[in-house]
């Protein structure tokens, strides 16, 4: 009897795919166990650059009413931070004339934050939260809330500016005592990444006054005995345990330029004191198919004896849908559900995978798709579909065509309950004012089934 599985899903997003260099597969031109195109594919929205926002990186999220909510890396009111704009939080929302799209916020620099690139989150009452990479008050990234105020805007207040740890690149993730849990992609006292630190992990804690106390709760040390530069936020199981990757580190040898290692997935345990234990549960190491270098967050197990995410590289070609598996020893075992072969499937898995009820997992990657751009393809939806055998089937969902429409995905899928999905492409479109408008300004996108 196949054992059932109750999956949390962790959120992230892989900010450094410039950073890493292409490890050549020598893998086939297609992926013969792909199927053509299933779905209807629409654009909601396509930023124009301007105070609208530009270039989101993040995925979305959707309230009880169907509106989605997410962030822009540029653009916004105040075109600073480098001449792009700071970036923006925005909604879109349903409307009997279709979907309009409202800026919430549009970020200052200096100590407010700029540039999000991370996805948002919501609380009981309807606030949002989210990070930025960029500013505060030490330059180096804000944690932010968003409160409606009951007369149709939002009021934006900074809960922690970053210090110790450096730019904060993931979404946020709530315990059940309310307490939030996120990753930066350095800081830390550990040399790694050019010597900005190796990374860490933080906890907010909201006090009885209604403010929050920032913490670092763990800071990576690089290989070869620990990952480096979390490559996306943490995922809670029941217990209260965390789970995530690193991009790099461990004991696996990838001849990453400056982030030697292969990648690591660890687990941080609480001991109930405010202290936390880092395992390393499983080094990523090149050769026998396997993946290498995560590109997402984990979908846990509620048992934690199963974590599934993707890699950039590895199975033999360039990139990977992979779940890593508790043996009866308690050694952790690596299985590749899918591997990606190219221009006809796709190239280089990023974001996080989203589950739907029965089982299947959906994810997107940031080139390929069978449709060219300068020979790379401009990126897919994909679904995998687990079969009694044990073997997964691949169905690309959609390919995107590049020009006005939407490319360059760089953050997954978000599923409503009619099995319609939802995503964001760092370019594409029709937009004209970013600052590299010759290929789009990015989009809000809809897949139909």
């Amino acid at each position: 009897m196949r054992r059932k599985h109750c999956w949390i899903g962790g959120i992230g997003i892989l900010a450094l795919l410039a950073v890493l260099p292409v490890i050549s597969s020598g893998a086939p031109s297609a992926n013969k166990g792909s199927k053509a195109p299933a779905a209807t594919e629409k654009l909601l929205y396509s930023f124009t650059g301007g105070t609208d926002g530009a270039n989101p990186m993040s995925g979305l999220v959707l309230d009880s009413a169907g509106n989605l909510y997410g962030t822009t890396s540029n653009g916004g009111t105040v075109r600073l931070c480098g001449g792009g704009g700071c970036g923006t939080v925005f909604e879109l929302k349903r409307t009997q004339n279709g979907w309009q799209e409202q800026v919430l916020h549009s970020f200052q620099g200096g100590n407010d934050g700029a540039s999000p690139q991370a996805g948002l989150i919501f609380d009981a009452a309807g606030n949002l939260y989210g990070t930025t990479r960029l500013a505060g008050t030490s330059g180096l990234g804000t944690v932010f809330k968003l409160a409606p105020n009951g007369k149709g805007g939002w009021t934006e207040s900074i809960l922690y500016s970053f210090g110790a740890g450096a730019n904060p690149a993931s979404d946020l993730v709530f315990d059940t005592n309310g307490n939030m849990y996120g990753t930066t992609l350095s800081g830390g006292i550990a040399s790694c990444f050019l010597g900005t630190g190796c990374g860490t992990v933080f906890e907010l804690i909201k006090q009885s006054d209604g403010s929050w106390t920032g913490s670092t709760i763990y800071e990576f040390t690089g290989p070869p005995n620990d990952g480096e530069i979390p490559s996306s936020g943490v995922t809670i199981d029941s217990s209260g345990n965390l789970y995530g990757t690193t991009v790099a580190g461990g004991s696996g040898q990838c001849d990453l330029a400056y982030n030697p290692g292969c990648g690591v997935a660890y687990k941080l345990t609480p001991d109930g004191k405010g202290n936390w234990t880092e395992t390393v549960l499983f080094n990523f190491a090149r050769g026998n198919g396997f993946a290498v270098i995560p590109s997402s967050g984990l979908l846990v197990d509620q048992a934690g004896d199963r974590l599934v995410g993707t890699t950039l590289h590895g199975g033999d070609g360039v990139g990977t849908v992979f779940v890593l598996k508790q043996s009866k020893d308690l050694l952790w075992k690596q299985d590749v559900l899918h591997r990606f072969y190219e221009s006809q499937d796709g190239f280089y898995p990023v974001g996080q995978l989203t589950k739907d009820g029965n089982g299947n997992l959906f994810g997107v990657t940031w080139a390929g798709g069978g449709v060219t751009n300068q020979g790379f393809g401009n990126g897919m939806v994909f679904e995998l579909e687990p079969s009694t055998m044990g073997v997964w089937k691949e169905t690309i969902v959609y390919a995107f065509a590049g020009g006005t429409d939407a490319w360059d995905p760089q953050a997954g899928v978000a599923l409503d309950n009619l099995g319609h999905l939802y995503g964001t492409t760092l370019r594409g479109g029709t937009g004209t004012l970013c600052s590299q408008a010759v290929y789009g300004c990015g989009t809000v996108y809809e897949i139909t089934p």
